[in-house]
Formats: structure tokens, C-alpha cells, sequence
């Protein structure tokens, strides 16, 4: 590389970092990227690493299994499968979730959907300025009686008028004095940092009641009763709603989505047991099970400064088989799912010892760490790899390897085949109660 310095390659890495970072512009840098390979210009076999260690869990399809196993029956009295979806920071549109709902139908086999989806804007007494959107998707397959409800919740309209408070630095009396890639890094900043704020600021109690509304629709109501449209309130203290507790559910969150899910759980199940009039619904909640699927996982980051659980350290006094307190339990299991790609600057992997220190152990939380490069990886000028970090924190939703492991899980018998051939599994076995 005569005449180039290693100084300017570096800079041109980072330059690339950068605008990928920032604008997202995952064309551009992959064509940058490609130009800049080897010699001959070929594409390498790709080189995408994945790691699961942690405990082994079922999937999507074994609920689907156990629908087929139904299907004979009317909806009234089969369960349904209940997935919601939990944005993280930045800007969202109702429809963010299409591709991963779509992904998710197919590798379930449910080739039929429902032409008009239902919209709810999510209402609630103490916050007349609504709480964000709830969009219903509905799946299906006719002929073998399968069926799954796909919720995406939209909650930044929540924080949109607080996060105007800065909007003036995007303007042009600030916007052109900046330079094209410094600019965007700032709209960057200016539309995801305050999400965080917001979360932990005055914001926290509406953005959980959000997410509590959304449980209260899954929980109450089939697809047949769910309002086709419109402002609406979900009572958990009415008689009429709740009523679905014995249908299967499971969260997918991505990156602040994680921590505002894990809370929002926490929170309904600990009021719920000071309710008395909650005791025969905590009694079927205390007997269930909830995968939460974290992509872009950021639960170590963002449990900085806050104070620990009520009750942490003692999940095995709780959770494990024949526990002497497993009265206190909230749900059977939380099953943490944390993915995350090493080259995306916002997630992080789990340590072992984090469910004890930071999770409420009522909770009953179990860990598996999904570690894999969603972001191609491609060789620069010979001097190492390089991966668009926006495609690292974004491209979840369309990898294989994640579909697979989201439906089928791992640990078992009926693992993907894509996930057995690419991934290395090392299963974690819990101490001895």
C-alpha cells in the first residue's frame, strides 16, 4: 500500500464506522466495504461466528405443536400463542415489526394472514394523552389449525413532545455549520439518548403502563373480541378481562426494550399479589412460563445506578424444585434469551452472576446467552475484519440463525438446522438446590 500510511487506513476505518453508525446507510458501506476486500475482489464464506451458552429452551414451535394438538376444539377453549413486540430507542413507526412477524410466520408454518390488522391507541385514566400504539397481526394456518397473534407495541409517541425540547439543534441555525458526518451523528444522538433519560426520568411510570396495557389486550381477549380500532382502556380489575391466562405467550424486545419489559413484568406481578382480588389470577400466573427474547440486549448497561430488586440473591430458596419459599414466586420462569453482536456499541452479554445481583429473584429468571455476528464481516486491506455497527445493532430481525433459535430454541431434539450446523452450544446446568 505504497504512498497510504497506516494513519489514514485508520482513519478510514473509522470515517466508515462512522457514517454506517450513524445514517445507516448499510448499502453504502457495504459497497465501500466490497471495493476494499482483496484483490480479486471475491466474497469470502461467511465467516459469522455464533455462541449459545446458557440453559436450553423450547421455542415458538413447540407451542404451535401443542395448538395442533387442539385444533379440534373452538378458540374459547384451545390456547393461543401470543407474541408481543417491545421497541427499543429511536423513532418508531406502527409496521417496525413487519419483517420479524412475517419471518417469524414463516418458519411456523402459517402461510395465511389476516388481510386488516387491528390498531388500539392505548388508553388509560391517568394518562388522558394515550399511551403509544398497539398494532395485532394474525397468522394462521387453516389447514392445521395453528394460530399465532403478533402484538407490536409503539411507545415512543409517549416521549415525542418531551424530545421536541431539543429538536431546535437539528435545525438550520445549527445543522449547517456542522460537517455531513458530524451532523448526522448528532440527529443520531438527538433521537435516541433522550429515550434513555425519558425511561428513567418522569416518563418511566407511562412507558410501563404501556407495556401493562398491551399485557391486559393479550390477556383478556381472542382476536374475534379485540376492538377493530380506536381509543381504548383495558380494566385488569374487571371481571371481564384476564381471562386468558391459560394461552402461551412470549416477548421479543430490542435494546431499551429489554429493561422496560423485564420492569414492566415485575411490577404488574408484585401489585398483583398485594391485590386479593388478583389471588386466583397470580395462582395461574405463579404456574407460567414467559420467554423473553432480548435482541440487542443492553440489560447490563442500562441497570447502572439503579437500586437493586426487593428480593434478589435468592433464587434458589424460590425458584428451584421444591423450595422452601416458592410461595413468593411471580411466575414459574422468566426465561432470559439475551442476544447480542460483539461489533454492536450497544449490547452486551449477560455474566452468570447478574440474575442473582440485578434481577428480582420472584421473578424465577433463567439465562442463555446468544453471542453471534448478525452484521456481515468483511476483510479491509488485509488489516482485520470490519462489520457495519448500525447492521450489528438492527439486523436481528432477518438472521436465520435467530429465527431458528426464537422458534425452535436449542437444547433438544428439534433445533433448527441452520443453528445445529452453525452455532456451538454449550448448555449451563443450575446448581444443586
Amino acid at each position: 500500500m505504497r504512498g497510504v500510511s497506516l494513519n489514514s487506513v485508520s482513519k478510514c476505518l473509522l470515517l466508515l464506522g462512522l457514517c454506517a453508525l450513524v445514517t445507516g446507510c448499510a448499502g453504502f458501506a457495504r459497497g465501500v466495504t466490497e471495493a476494499l476486500m482483496d484483490d480479486k475482489g471475491e466474497v469470502q464464506d461467511d465467516p459469522r461466528k455464533c455462541f449459545v451458552r446458557g440453559r436450553a429452551f423450547p421455542g415458538l414451535e413447540a407451542y404451535m405443536q401443542q395448538q395442533e394438538l387442539e385444533a379440534g376444539r373452538g378458540v374459547a377453549d384451545r390456547r393461543l400463542l401470543k407474541v408481543l413486540m417491545v421497541h427499543g430507542i429511536g423513532t418508531h413507526q406502527p409496521g417496525y415489526a413487519t419483517r420479524l412477524a412475517e419471518n417469524l410466520a414463516r418458519a411456523l408454518a402459517l402461510p395465511q394472514v389476516q388481510e386488516k390488522y387491528k390498531v388500539i391507541a392505548l388508553s388509560h385514566p391517568k394518562y388522558p394523552g394515550g399511551l403509544g400504539t398497539l398494532r395485532v397481526s394474525r397468522y394462521f394456518n387453516t389447514a392445521t389449525g395453528r394460530e399465532l397473534l403478533f402484538y407490536e407495541l409503539t411507545w415512543d409517541p409517549i416521549i415525542n413532545a418531551a424530545k421536541q425540547t431539543i429538536a431546535f439543534d437539528n435545525s438550520g441555525d445549527y445543522a449547517f455549520r456542522r460537517t455531513a458526518i458530524n451532523n448526522s451523528l448528532k440527529l443520531f444522538v438527538n433521537d435516541t439518548v433522550p429515550d434513555v433519560v425519558l425511561y428513567y426520568g418522569q416518563h418511566r411510570d407511562q412507558i410501563q403502563r404501556s407495556v401493562g396495557q398491551s399485557l391486559c389486550w393479550m390477556m383478556s381477549d381472542t382476536w374475534q373480541t379485540l376492538p377493530e380500532s380506536g381509543s381504548a382502556f383495558c380494566d385488569p380489575a374487571s371481571p371481564e378481562t384476564l381471562d386468558r391466562f391459560g394461552d402461551d405467550y412470549a416477548f421479543i424486545t430490542h435494546s431499551l426494550g429489554s429493561r422496560v419489559t423485564t420492569d414492566a413484568l415485575q411490577e404488574i406481578a408484585v401489585q398483583g399479589k398485594a391485590d386479593p382480588g388478583f389471588s386466583r389470577r397470580l395462582a395461574v400466573l405463579m404456574e407460567k412460563t414467559f420467554p423473553v427474547f432480548m435482541l440487542s440486549n443492553q440489560l447490563p448497561l442500562l441497570r447502572l445506578g439503579q437500586a437493586e430488586p426487593a428480593v434478589h440473591g435468592q433464587i434458589q430458596e424460590i425458584c428451584a424444585p421444591g423450595a422452601p419459599r416458592a410461595g413468593e414466586r411471580l411466575f414459574r420462569e422468566t426465561r432470559l434469551i439475551a442476544f447480542s453482536d460483539p461489533n454492536d456499541l450497544f449490547s452486551y452479554a449477560i455474566p452468570p452472576d447478574f440474575l442473582d445481583r440485578h434481577i428480582d429473584s420472584r421473578l424465577c429468571p433463567a439465562l442463555t446467552n446468544v453471542i453471534l455476528n448478525v452484521a456481515p464481516l468483511s476483510n479491509l486491506f488485509g488489516l482485520g475484519e470490519i462489520a457495519n455497527p448500525m447492521a450489528a445493532h438492527t439486523e436481528y430481525d432477518k438472521d436465520e440463525r435467530v429465527i431458528g433459535l426464537i422458534v425452535h430454541g436449542i437444547g433438544h431434539d428439534q433445533v433448527a438446522p441452520v443453528v445445529a450446523e452453525r452455532c456451538e452450544w454449550l448448555e449451563a446446568v443450575p446448581a444443586e438446590p
